[in-house]
Protein backbone atom coordinates (compact mmCIF):
# COMPACT_ATOMS: atom_id res chain seq x y z
CA UNK A 1 0.00 0.00 0.00
CA UNK A 2 1.41 3.68 -1.01
CA UNK A 3 2.24 5.56 2.07
CA UNK A 4 -0.01 8.48 2.56
CA UNK A 5 1.36 11.79 4.22
CA UNK A 6 -1.30 12.91 7.23
CA UNK A 7 -2.18 16.75 6.84
CA UNK A 8 -3.24 18.17 10.38
CA UNK A 9 -6.92 19.20 10.60
CA UNK A 10 -7.42 22.82 12.43
CA UNK A 11 -10.43 23.47 13.36
CA UNK A 12 -12.21 27.28 13.35
CA UNK A 13 -15.14 26.71 15.50
CA UNK A 14 -19.10 25.04 15.26
CA UNK A 15 -22.00 26.37 15.57
CA UNK A 16 -24.33 24.87 17.68
CA UNK A 17 -28.14 25.89 17.76
CA UNK A 18 -30.24 25.91 20.73
CA UNK A 19 -31.43 22.47 22.06
CA UNK A 20 -35.11 21.00 23.26
CA UNK A 21 -35.64 22.02 26.76
CA UNK A 22 -36.05 18.24 27.45
CA UNK A 23 -32.51 17.50 26.07
CA UNK A 24 -31.06 20.95 27.60
CA UNK A 25 -32.88 19.93 31.07
CA UNK A 26 -30.92 15.95 30.89
CA UNK A 27 -27.22 17.84 29.88
CA UNK A 28 -28.21 19.53 33.13
CA UNK A 29 -28.63 16.59 35.43
CA UNK A 30 -25.57 15.35 34.78
CA UNK A 31 -23.91 18.99 35.45
CA UNK A 32 -25.02 19.47 39.45
CA UNK A 33 -22.00 20.86 41.08
CA UNK A 34 -20.82 23.01 38.46
CA UNK A 35 -22.67 26.42 37.30
CA UNK A 36 -23.64 25.20 33.32
CA UNK A 37 -26.11 27.40 31.32
CA UNK A 38 -27.29 27.01 27.82
CA UNK A 39 -24.07 28.78 26.52
CA UNK A 40 -21.85 26.40 28.32
CA UNK A 41 -24.29 23.57 27.10
CA UNK A 42 -22.99 24.63 23.34
CA UNK A 43 -19.71 25.19 24.01
CA UNK A 44 -19.52 21.44 24.69
CA UNK A 45 -21.33 20.41 21.71
CA UNK A 46 -19.38 22.84 19.90
CA UNK A 47 -16.49 20.46 20.56
CA UNK A 48 -18.52 16.94 19.99
CA UNK A 49 -16.86 14.94 17.38
CA UNK A 50 -13.52 16.71 17.13
CA UNK A 51 -11.25 13.80 18.24
CA UNK A 52 -8.60 13.34 15.67
CA UNK A 53 -8.66 17.52 14.93
CA UNK A 54 -5.16 18.44 15.46
CA UNK A 55 -5.52 21.80 16.78
CA UNK A 56 -9.86 21.94 18.00
CA UNK A 57 -11.81 25.17 18.74
CA UNK A 58 -14.66 25.29 21.10
CA UNK A 59 -16.94 28.22 20.13
CA UNK A 60 -18.24 29.88 17.41
CA UNK A 61 -19.86 33.20 16.41
CA UNK A 62 -23.02 31.63 18.64
CA UNK A 63 -20.47 33.17 21.67
CA UNK A 64 -21.39 36.31 20.87
CA UNK A 65 -23.86 37.03 23.78
CA UNK A 66 -22.04 35.81 26.18
CA UNK A 67 -18.71 37.91 25.45
CA UNK A 68 -21.38 41.15 24.77
CA UNK A 69 -21.53 41.23 28.78
CA UNK A 70 -18.24 40.75 29.24
CA UNK A 71 -17.81 44.74 27.96
CA UNK A 72 -18.58 47.32 30.83
CA UNK A 73 -19.91 50.60 29.84
CA UNK A 74 -22.69 49.57 27.34
CA UNK A 75 -26.05 49.70 26.95
CA UNK A 76 -27.96 47.51 24.46
CA UNK A 77 -25.13 47.73 22.52
CA UNK A 78 -24.00 51.18 22.79
CA UNK A 79 -20.81 52.31 25.00
CA UNK A 80 -22.17 55.34 26.83
CA UNK A 81 -20.51 54.76 29.86
CA UNK A 82 -16.53 54.09 30.91
CA UNK A 83 -15.14 51.29 28.63
CA UNK A 84 -13.56 47.87 30.40
CA UNK A 85 -14.06 44.44 31.04
CA UNK A 86 -15.47 42.07 33.34
CA UNK A 87 -13.70 38.62 32.00
CA UNK A 88 -14.95 36.20 35.09
CA UNK A 89 -17.55 34.29 33.29
CA UNK A 90 -15.55 34.14 29.82
CA UNK A 91 -12.76 32.93 32.09
CA UNK A 92 -15.07 30.36 33.74
CA UNK A 93 -16.04 29.14 30.16
CA UNK A 94 -12.00 28.87 29.37
CA UNK A 95 -11.75 26.72 32.18
CA UNK A 96 -14.75 24.72 31.24
CA UNK A 97 -13.36 24.08 27.28
CA UNK A 98 -9.51 23.51 28.95
CA UNK A 99 -11.25 20.91 31.79
CA UNK A 100 -12.54 18.58 27.97
CA UNK A 101 -9.32 19.31 25.74
CA UNK A 102 -6.56 20.79 27.40
CA UNK A 103 -5.05 21.43 23.65
CA UNK A 104 -8.50 24.13 22.63
CA UNK A 105 -8.53 27.01 21.28
CA UNK A 106 -11.62 29.53 21.67
CA UNK A 107 -13.23 30.48 18.96
CA UNK A 108 -14.97 33.81 18.97
CA UNK A 109 -17.17 36.65 16.46
CA UNK A 110 -14.26 39.31 15.61
CA UNK A 111 -14.85 42.66 17.15
CA UNK A 112 -17.04 44.08 14.41
CA UNK A 113 -19.53 41.38 14.71
CA UNK A 114 -20.58 42.52 17.97
CA UNK A 115 -22.51 45.52 16.32
CA UNK A 116 -21.42 47.66 19.17
CA UNK A 117 -22.07 51.23 18.64
CA UNK A 118 -20.11 54.63 20.06
CA UNK A 119 -22.17 57.18 22.14
CA UNK A 120 -19.66 57.94 24.46
CA UNK A 121 -15.91 58.17 22.90
CA UNK A 122 -17.18 60.59 19.73
CA UNK A 123 -13.97 59.49 17.17
CA UNK A 124 -14.49 56.38 15.48
CA UNK A 125 -11.42 55.22 14.78
CA UNK A 126 -10.64 55.64 18.76
CA UNK A 127 -13.53 53.65 19.44
CA UNK A 128 -12.47 50.52 17.62
CA UNK A 129 -9.12 50.66 18.96
CA UNK A 130 -10.86 50.95 22.60
CA UNK A 131 -12.78 47.95 21.71
CA UNK A 132 -9.95 45.96 20.37
CA UNK A 133 -7.98 46.69 23.24
CA UNK A 134 -10.53 45.30 25.53
CA UNK A 135 -10.89 42.11 23.40
CA UNK A 136 -7.28 41.90 23.90
CA UNK A 137 -7.09 41.87 27.42
CA UNK A 138 -10.20 39.64 27.38
CA UNK A 139 -8.12 37.30 25.15
CA UNK A 140 -5.23 37.15 27.41
CA UNK A 141 -7.72 36.53 30.76
CA UNK A 142 -8.97 33.19 28.55
CA UNK A 143 -5.30 31.81 27.66
CA UNK A 144 -4.54 32.73 31.41
CA UNK A 145 -7.25 30.37 32.47
CA UNK A 146 -6.23 27.81 30.00
CA UNK A 147 -7.06 28.07 26.34
CA UNK A 148 -4.20 27.85 24.01
CA UNK A 149 -5.23 30.55 21.52
CA UNK A 150 -8.21 32.20 19.83
CA UNK A 151 -9.79 31.92 16.72
CA UNK A 152 -11.54 35.25 15.40
CA UNK A 153 -14.26 34.70 13.28
CA UNK A 154 -14.40 38.03 11.27
CA UNK A 155 -16.93 38.38 8.24
CA UNK A 156 -14.98 41.96 7.25
CA UNK A 157 -10.69 42.91 6.94
CA UNK A 158 -10.58 45.46 9.41
CA UNK A 159 -7.12 47.24 9.68
CA UNK A 160 -7.41 48.67 13.14
CA UNK A 161 -8.40 44.88 14.36
CA UNK A 162 -5.72 43.02 12.50
CA UNK A 163 -3.26 45.55 13.83
CA UNK A 164 -4.26 45.33 17.45
CA UNK A 165 -5.11 41.80 17.59
CA UNK A 166 -3.69 39.61 15.03
CA UNK A 167 -0.82 37.83 16.48
CA UNK A 168 0.70 33.83 17.31
CA UNK A 169 -1.88 33.39 19.45
CA UNK A 170 -5.05 34.95 17.46
CA UNK A 171 -6.45 33.96 14.22
CA UNK A 172 -8.33 35.71 12.02
CA UNK A 173 -10.99 33.38 9.88
CA UNK A 174 -12.73 34.77 7.18
CA UNK A 175 -15.95 33.65 7.58
CA UNK A 176 -16.52 33.86 3.76
CA UNK A 177 -12.98 34.25 1.83
CA UNK A 178 -14.46 34.72 -1.27
CA UNK A 179 -15.56 37.67 -0.30
CA UNK A 180 -12.93 39.48 2.25
CA UNK A 181 -9.78 41.09 1.57
CA UNK A 182 -7.29 38.51 1.98
CA UNK A 183 -4.75 41.30 0.89
CA UNK A 184 -5.22 43.12 3.95
CA UNK A 185 -5.72 40.49 5.86
CA UNK A 186 -2.37 39.04 4.73
CA UNK A 187 -0.66 42.01 5.60
CA UNK A 188 -1.01 40.98 9.03
CA UNK A 189 -1.68 37.16 9.63
CA UNK A 190 0.73 34.82 8.09
CA UNK A 191 -1.83 32.08 7.51
CA UNK A 192 -3.58 31.91 4.10
CA UNK A 193 -7.23 30.33 4.77
CA UNK A 194 -8.74 29.78 1.20
CA UNK A 195 -11.82 26.97 0.56
CA UNK A 196 -10.49 24.12 -0.98
CA UNK A 197 -12.56 24.98 -4.30
CA UNK A 198 -10.43 28.39 -4.56
CA UNK A 199 -6.73 26.83 -4.13
CA UNK A 200 -5.91 28.60 -7.67
CA UNK A 201 -5.56 31.96 -5.91
CA UNK A 202 -3.30 30.80 -3.49
CA UNK A 203 -0.08 31.24 -5.67
CA UNK A 204 -0.23 34.53 -6.48
CA UNK A 205 -0.95 35.36 -3.02
CA UNK A 206 2.07 33.40 -1.69
CA UNK A 207 4.21 34.85 -4.40
CA UNK A 208 3.30 38.29 -2.98
CA UNK A 209 2.75 37.59 0.87
CA UNK A 210 5.08 36.03 3.46
CA UNK A 211 2.38 32.56 4.04
CA UNK A 212 3.91 30.66 6.62
CA UNK A 213 0.54 28.47 6.75
CA UNK A 214 -1.67 27.25 4.13
CA UNK A 215 -4.72 26.31 5.21
CA UNK A 216 -7.56 24.86 2.79
CA UNK A 217 -11.07 24.33 4.28
CA UNK A 218 -12.92 20.86 3.71
CA UNK A 219 -10.00 20.20 2.03
CA UNK A 220 -10.07 16.50 -0.03
CA UNK A 221 -6.62 14.56 -0.59
CA UNK A 222 -6.86 15.99 -4.25
CA UNK A 223 -6.79 19.25 -3.18
CA UNK A 224 -4.30 18.75 -0.45
CA UNK A 225 -2.00 16.83 -3.30
CA UNK A 226 -3.07 19.70 -5.77
CA UNK A 227 -1.15 22.00 -3.20
CA UNK A 228 1.76 20.21 -2.98
CA UNK A 229 2.96 21.58 -6.46
CA UNK A 230 3.56 24.87 -4.85
CA UNK A 231 3.44 24.44 -0.91
CA UNK A 232 5.39 22.13 1.13
CA UNK A 233 3.42 19.49 3.00
CA UNK A 234 4.45 20.78 6.66
CA UNK A 235 3.35 24.32 5.74
CA UNK A 236 -0.69 22.48 4.66
CA UNK A 237 -3.53 22.40 7.38
CA UNK A 238 -7.01 21.30 6.40
CA UNK A 239 -9.23 23.59 8.02
CA UNK A 240 -13.36 23.36 9.19
CA UNK A 241 -16.24 25.85 10.62
CA UNK A 242 -18.69 23.52 11.14
CA UNK A 243 -22.12 24.73 10.57
CA UNK A 244 -24.52 21.69 11.39
CA UNK A 245 -24.65 17.75 11.70
CA UNK A 246 -21.01 18.39 13.52
CA UNK A 247 -19.94 14.75 14.93
CA UNK A 248 -19.84 13.58 11.24
CA UNK A 249 -18.07 16.56 9.96
CA UNK A 250 -15.27 16.67 11.88
CA UNK A 251 -14.50 13.05 11.39
CA UNK A 252 -15.15 13.23 7.80
CA UNK A 253 -12.53 15.93 7.60
CA UNK A 254 -9.60 14.05 9.72
CA UNK A 255 -10.67 10.64 7.12
CA UNK A 256 -9.82 12.73 4.26
CA UNK A 257 -6.95 14.65 5.62
CA UNK A 258 -4.30 13.02 3.63
CA UNK A 259 -1.86 13.31 0.46
CA UNK A 260 -1.48 9.60 -1.07
CA UNK A 261 2.30 8.81 -1.77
Amino acid sequence: MARQIRIPVRSFGSEVGTPAVPELAEWLKGKRGVEADLTTYRLERSLDGQEGVAVPAAGGVFYGERLSRAFLGMEDGVLVGEPGIDPAAVADDARFVRARRKDAWFSLPAPHMLGFRDAGIGDEEEFSETIADLYSRLAREMRDAGVQGHVLVAEEADAIELEVLAGRKILFFPRNPGSFDLELLLEYQSALVLPAADLDRAPDLMERFRVKKLILLDAKGKDLAAATTFADPDMLEAGGYCEDSCPDYWKNLVDRAFIPR
